[in-house]
């Protein structure tokens, strides 16, 4: 099947966050081969996502730990990104602030050092935290690891070719984008981590579903020391900036170092060149509209790179192409709204669950490979509605303001227009310019203490942001909720103003069900005395082997020995607390390589090879 002397099955293509995570888990972990590729000659240094939730550091801690830890180690103390602002000027004019973590999560920390500052309130949910870490720099710990563990990954090579008609393999063309040099190889499998534009994707003829165009935004990365220095007085992850020179979210991504990125919503009067009329001067501008009414002039503004995107909605039709030996998983799948902050994670939930099956396809083991799209498909597409309902509630206290998202969208579908486009540009240039001063003059109010409009938009902002009505940052109830084969949670208005909560009525409760993730409980070995979670079992018993395995978990001694990795909970390991128990009508768990339970037995008697072999067979 594959060309002599190529020593990798499998082929990725995308080194991001997920090809690279993906990467890791087959090789590092699961021993499969495997060659990464990346057009790109370098990391981005550019920002993207930003928050890596309670699921996807689960996932870097059980299989990736020494990573895990450096990404605790980098990330920014939650002190500083635990709260939502709103407000006029960020140096001053705050209109509202939120503590998204709530009363359930201390405040101030219990003990000096970020890691306790949230895993003491924690860790009777998850034996980790979720982080506040941009997207390229944990690109650049992932790189430095994937070195480390010897991973065969090329920069500046991609991939213009994918011929799925053999029935011996896959042959791909690959091409150096410096030289133009190219090469064919054969692969059993090809994995789409390619992001938004994946020519895997294309290669296959996938398509995506959804809305491709919800909002144009420019993003500016940029260095700010005084404006960092204000900020740690009053910290925040997010500023939502709204005045009658700018609106736009001020994203604080390291205030030790006055990192910043600017989400600036924008209306190209030339679609086309959407960063024309946003140069470095002009950016530089904004960024001073947003921070100070007063004193602009001397602060300190270091633009490192301006950049322009599109929000969509959008679902790959399928996950899997070519009888299951083409892929995809992240942003080469399913595009969401920021809103949220689900879509890398997403794509890194997406490596973990194709990591497994192929890894246990390749050794020879029982899976179905044909599982990961029908599992991950339908989060995807719940997650999209999750988003856009959050995208919406990020929509209220701008409507609130009378800033119109319909107004909004009536204009960027006016210059999208086709007449619009015969104008000359500097009339384009002036109606859009015109718009959006019509649309913000009423904003100086805000700023006008002596104002009856701007005390009246404060007091509806302020009702908004403190009843939980805006957008949240913790999503418990979907980030650990979710189950595979069932409906997703609920994501009600009201259960998306307590989704912050756990182990409440409107929260997160830990469940026992079919496809759900393994509840975290501590257990402690009764051999070693070394205390971990459940959800570490599966890649405990298997990493002797790197064959991902099934663990079966018992809870009644009467369960009989079968050809399982087995845990008894009373024998070889128990509850750290005596209390804890995975319920009353659980007498044994079949949980798979991902944490995910397989399958739930109620009686002893019913735990039998055949039932554990039918369990496996299915998932």
């Amino acid at each position: 099947m594959l060309r002599a002397g190529h020593r990798a099955p499998v082929l990725i293509a995308g080194g991001g966050p997920v090809g690279l995570t993906l990467g890791l888990l087959l090789e590092h972990v699961y021993k499969v081969p495997v060659d990464i590729i990346d057009r790109q000659l370098s990391p981005t240094h550019h920002p993207q996502a930003h928050f890596m939730n309670l699921r996807s550091m689960e996932i870097l801690r059980t299989h990736l730990p020494v990573l895990h830890d450096r990404v605790l180690d980098h990330a920014a103390p939650p002190h500083q990104w635990r709260d939502y602002v709103y407000c006029a000027r960020v140096m001053g004019n705050e209109l509202a602030r939120v503590d998204q973590f709530g009363p359930s999560i201390r405040h101030p920390p219990a003990s000096p050092g970020f890691r306790n500052e949230l895993s003491e309130s924690l860790h009777l949910l998850s034996p980790t935290q979720p982080v506040h870490f941009p997207q390229h720099k944990f690109e650049d710990l992932l790189s430095a690891y994937a070195t480390e563990a010897g991973l065969r990954f090329r920069r500046g090579v991609e991939l213009t070719r994918l011929e799925t008609t053999r029935s011996d393999g896959l042959r791909v063309a690959l091409r150096n984008v410096q030289s133009g040099a190219t090469e064919e190889l054969e692969y059993a499998y090809v994995i789409g981590c390619d992001g938004a534009h994946s020519k895997v994707r294309a290669a296959v003829g996938v398509a995506m579903e959804g809305s491709s165009r919800l909002q144009s935004l420019v993003n500016v990365h940029f260095t700010s020391h005084k404006l960092a220095e204000h900020a740690r007085t009053c910290p925040a992850m997010l500023y939502f900036v709204f005045n009658h020179s700018v609106i736009g979210v001020l994203i604080a991504h390291d205030l030790e170092k006055g990192e910043w990125v600017f989400q600036i919503p924008c209306f190209p009067s030339n679609p086309k060149k959407p960063l024309a009329e946003y140069s470095t001067a002009a950016c530089d501008t904004l960024i001073r509209a947003a921070a100070t009414a007063s004193g602009a002039a001397s602060l300190d503004v270091d633009i490192h790179s301006i950049g322009y995107w599109e929000m969509q909605a959008q679902v790959a039709a399928t996950y899997s192409a070519a009888d299951d030996r083409v892929f995809l998983a992240g942003d080469a799948a399913h595009r969401f709204p920021p809103a949220g902050g689900f879509g890398m994670n997403t794509g890194i939930q997406d490596a973990h669950n194709l990591a497994w099956r192929l890894a246990r396809h390749v050794h020879g083991s029982p899976t179905s490979l044909r599982q990961y799209s029908a599992e991950r498909q339908p989060i995807a597409k719940a997650t999209t509605s999750l988003s856009l309902q959050n995208f919406e509630r990020t929509l209220r206290v701008p409507s609130a303001l009378h800033v119109s998202y319909a107004s909004a969208q009536q204009l960027e579908a006016a210059t999208h227009s086709s007449l619009f486009q015969l104008l000359p540009s500097s009339v384009r240039q002036s109606v859009v310019s015109s718009a959006l001063a019509a649309g913000s003059a009423h904003l100086r109010s805000l700023e006008d203490a002596a104002s009856s409009m701007g005390a009246h938009l404060r007091r509806r902002v302020t009702e908004i942001v403190q009843r939980r009505k805006a957008i949240g940052m913790l999503f418990f109830k979907w980030d650990l909720g979710y189950v595979y084969n069932a409906p997703f949670p609920d994501a009600t208005d009201a259960a998306l103003d307590a989704s912050h909560e756990f182990n409440s009525p409107n929260g997160f409760v830990p469940a026992i069900q079919v496809g759900g993730r393994l509840p975290h409980k501590w257990l402690r070995w009764t051999d070693t005395d070394a205390v971990v979670s459940t959800l570490d079992l599966p890649h405990l018993m298997a990493a002797s082997k790197g064959t991902p395995e099934y663990v079966l978990l018992v809870l009644d001694t009467t369960v009989p020995s079968l050809s399982v990795p087995t845990v008894v909970v009373g024998a070889s390991a128990t509850f750290v607390d005596a209390t804890e128990s995975l319920g009353p009508d659980v007498a044994a768990l079949l949980v798979r390589p991902d944490g995910h339970i397989a399958q739930v037995w109620a009686a002893a008697t019913d735990v039998t090879q055949a039932a554990i072999d039918a369990a496996i067979a299915t998932t």
